[in-house]
């Protein structure tokens, strides 16, 4: 099997992007339909289910798309085999942890969601882990098969029906119960749906076995159990940093009403626009998992180490450039998308974190990738410690501002032990210069020149939505400019013209 990881990655993105954006969009009416204090309960509702979801079937996703992708690198292998293995470890997990909540739901809805009414949905959505369990499984599958536009289409009717059952009961009124209850229906449906999609393809994606699988169960459980146990951790540690910033917000003394209206629109508007941009990085990241993973059971170094390479430089590239646009544009966004004005003083005082955000995401693949998952776990642990301390310690006294310090604190710290991992690990030569400073540079050059351009015409770069687009393009092709002519003048410019492409980098049959 060949994967042109450029050709991938694109195709991904513009998939993504384009859920993304309705996902912007859906948040947007949905807020202003049912309020930011509704919000701001489904988000925490929806936290706990994604930990229960990811939890209950130890990121099957994960495992089968590295596991899979493994055996794919061997001579002597067996796919089926190893498949059958992940199913079943995933599905008994699941009926394990299906099991538990039912029993504990009363005491979850009390303890973690506040509201004894919420029992019903919970046991809901505990019915829907063996479920989500299966999807997870064979959506792993397509990706270590680099079939990865079945998975972004199934990924496209997931959300197709989980908004369409949402947006049909936001056009009625509802209770917290019944919202909550919806949101669970919605995820069984879209699911469902997913798991149908993928099934109906999963006859023409098959590979050939040749051998015994390199697999077993004691094997398969050493190895997964990092990444479950981080996983879990890192689920666990999310979802508790979710349930505090509201509790921590009454602290600073605002109303209950008030505190999960603050928190609907940090999770709804102003998380959303930081991370929209970065949908290029998860496209990629998803397939940097498989890839690397491939290279490194082929015994391939010398390639995860121009990969990496490769890949850091482009997401830093990227991300600076986002930062420049958000700084400049953020306070009209966050106002244009129904946040007010602190929307939009949020989005400019996140906005210089954003390169340690999308750094994230890649670097936390190639981890993956190359087998750390335990430096991964304790990792995300240490940067989960520092995330709820600064909550604890800055959100009563500063308020909602509070959590502009405990975002930074734990992305930089978090994000500068993953880079000196990847550096030890992958041999990824540390260039400061070709790295940050070049892009740095080119960015304030870039978007200053842009700037004078536009006050010329008598136009402000956010003063209204064509604008703001005239500005973004404007801004990108002197950014590319500048930075291809630094490149070249200091004799470093890359064969492809300044942004490397990452296409054809594996060749190797499965």
């Amino acid at each position: 099997m060949k994967r042109n990881i450029l050709k991938d990655t694109i195709l991904l993105t513009v998939i993504q992007m384009t859920l993304d954006g309705l996902a912007l969009v859906l948040n947007v009416f949905l807020t202003r339909r049912l309020g930011t204090e509704a919000i701001g309960i489904l988000t925490l509702t929806a936290s706990f289910f994604r930990l229960a979801a990811l939890t209950s079937n130890g990121n099957a996703f994960l495992c089968v798309s590295r596991f899979i992708s493994e055996e794919l690198g061997k001579t002597e292998r067996d796919p089926g085999g190893v498949m059958r293995l992940c199913i079943g470890v995933s599905m008994a997990l699941s009926a394990v942890f299906t099991t538990v909540l039912l029993c504990c739901a009363p005491w979850c809805s009390v303890h973690f969601l506040k509201s004894p009414a919420l029992a019903a949905p919970i046991r809901l959505m505990a019915l829907s882990l063996p479920l989500v369990a299966l999807t997870s499984c064979v959506r792993g599958w397509f990706n270590a098969c680099c079939k990865s536009g079945l998975c972004a289409a199934s990924d496209t009717v997931d959300f197709g029906v989980r908004s369409a059952v949402m947006v049909v009961a936001a056009a009625h009124p509802q209770t917290t119960e019944s919202l909550c209850r919806l949101t669970a229906v919605s995820m069984i449906a879209g699911a469902a749906a997913q798991l149908l999609f993928l099934l109906c393809f999963l006859p023409s994606c098959h590979a050939d076995k040749t051998g015994r699988a390199s697999l077993d169960l004691g094997r398969y459980l050493r190895l997964a159990l990092p990444v479950m146990g981080g996983s879990a951790l890192t689920s666990f540690l999310g979802s508790a940093n979710d349930a505090l910033v509201p509790i921590t917000l009454r602290q600073a003394g605002n109303s209950t009403a008030e505190a999960f209206s603050q928190f609907g629109i940090f999770e709804a508007i102003i998380l959303p626009t930081l991370f929209f941009p970065s949908t290029v990085l998860c496209s990629l990241a998803g397939i940097l998992i498989t890839e690397t993973a491939r290279e490194k059971a082929a015994g391939r170094s010398a390639r995860i180490t121009r990969l990496t390479e490769t890949a850091v430089r482009k997401t830093i590239v990227f991300a600076v450039f986002v930062t420049a646009i958000l700084m400049l544009v953020g306070r009209q966004l966050g106002e244009l998308l129904g946040g007010g004005d602190v929307a939009g003083k949020m989005i400019v005082l996140l906005a210089p974190v954003v390169p340690f955000i999308y750094l994230e995401i890649v670097l936390e693949s190639i981890i993956k990738g190359i087998g750390e998952q335990v430096f991964s776990s304790v990792n995300y642990l240490c940067e989960y410690i520092i995330r709820i301390s600064f909550v604890l310690l800055f959100i009563p006294v500063f308020g909602f501002y509070g959590i502009v310090i405990s975002y930074y604190a734990s992305n930089v710290c978090g994000n500068l032990s993953r880079i000196v991992c990847i550096i030890r690990k992958t041999g990824m030569p540390p260039d400061p210069v070709r790295l940050v400073g070049i892009p740095v540079f080119s960015a304030v050059f870039a978007t200053q020149l842009a700037r004078m351009v536009l006050s010329l015409c008598h136009l402000e770069p956010g003063g209204s939505i064509p604008s703001m687009c005239l500005f973004t393009a404007m801004d990108a092709a002197l950014y590319l400019l500048v930075q291809r002519g630094l490149f070249r003048l200091c004799g470093t410019i890359p064969a492809s013209g300044g942004i490397p492409v990452l296409g054809n980098i594996h060749k190797s049959k499965a």
